[in-house]
């Protein structure tokens, strides 16, 4: 199974035009009654494996930010990246990871965590929103790399939750929310969501919309954004080719009225009098899918959900 899988992710490598440009292997090498040796003789085979297998990208080990881990970590032809919260001192964390591995090793935080895993009968874990932007502020500013573990909060399916035990045995619950940005059922935690945000825009340009390319997408919804520029407001019609299944269309977040697929009368937008004082309204489109098709006619294509094309407003095709 293992060499099944390495062989399908070996296609999916950055050198050959795909999106995967890292390999981690990873081991709780903290754990004391885990010897140096058998450490890194276990990397070294996990290493050694995915190289075997066709995997010439960069493959690195993970390490908590202190020494015994770190020395653990650190094997011949990879690259050790460093997991904590932001409880720790990244000013400290990094002393550590350069006292310990080569000059040329990158920063890279491979899992910031938001919080931690909720044990049953204990409380939320939850931490300031300030302080996780703060920290992520600080990686950022050693001109590190960050990546979010978690991004989003998952949910423990039936019995799968597992258990911790130290000197005590605590039952992980079903949820996984991790205190996350984002909850596990896809809402953002705002204060959370947008203190990390304007971090990050403070070193990277952010868009100011959703793209409003063609995307579509199987199950679910899709929200298409478009700035408008000199909107007129004389009730120019709204044209969706090639969309399904039902469109909710917005101007400055409010509603103008509904498409639905099955339906060929374009839409105009009724409530463009209330926008006069706005040339440059945003226009939202929310797409929804009703129901996959199961039809017997061939290439009917009705099991996308979203636009084939984009709309037009009036002679104007809308773009992001």
């Amino acid at each position: 199974m293992y060499y099944q899988l390495i062989s399908h992710l070996a296609s999916l490598q950055y050198h050959l035009d795909r999106s995967i440009i890292n390999f981690q292997i990873k081991d709780d090498s903290d754990v004391p009654l885990i010897s140096f040796d058998e450490t890194h003789f276990y990397y070294g085979y996990l290493r050694d494996g995915l190289i075997k297998r066709g995997i010439p990208s960069l493959i690195n080990t993970l390490a908590w930010p202190n020494g015994i881990s770190l020395d653990k970590a650190i094997i011949p032809n990879t690259w050790t990246a460093i997991e904590y919260t932001a409880k720790h001192s990244t000013s400290d964390v990094l002393a550590v990871l350069r006292k310990h591995a080569p000059n040329h090793n990158p920063f890279m935080v491979m899992e910031y965590y938001p919080d931690w895993i909720d044990y049953e009968g204990q409380h939320h874990r939850a931490i300031d929103s300030n302080i996780f932007a703060e920290g992520v502020d600080k990686i950022l500013k050693y001109n590190g790399s960050i990546n979010f573990y978690m991004v989003f909060g998952g949910t423990n399916f039936q019995f799968t939750n597992g258990g911790d035990q130290t000197l005590a045995y605590h039952p992980i619950i079903t949820s996984y929310d991790y205190n996350a940005i984002i909850t596990e059922c896809g809402d953002t935690y705002p204060t959370k969501f947008k203190a990390v945000r304007d971090i990050i825009a403070k070193y990277l340009p952010l868009p100011t919309n959703p793209n409003t390319g063609i995307i579509t997408k199987s199950y679910g919804y899709i929200l298409y954004s478009t700035q408008l520029k000199n909107f007129i407001g004389l009730g120019e019609p709204l044209l969706l080719p090639w969309m399904q299944d039902q469109a909710v269309v917005l101007l400055d977040e409010m509603v103008q009225g509904v498409i639905e697929w099955t339906k060929k009368d374009p839409l105009t937008l009724i409530n463009s009098n209330s926008l006069k004082t706005n040339p440059n309204p945003r226009l939202d489109i929310l797409m929804e899918n009703k129901g996959r098709c199961c039809s017997v006619l061939p290439n009917l294509g009705c099991n996308f959900k979203g636009m084939k094309s984009k709309p037009r407003l009036g002679l104007r095709e809308l773009g992001n």
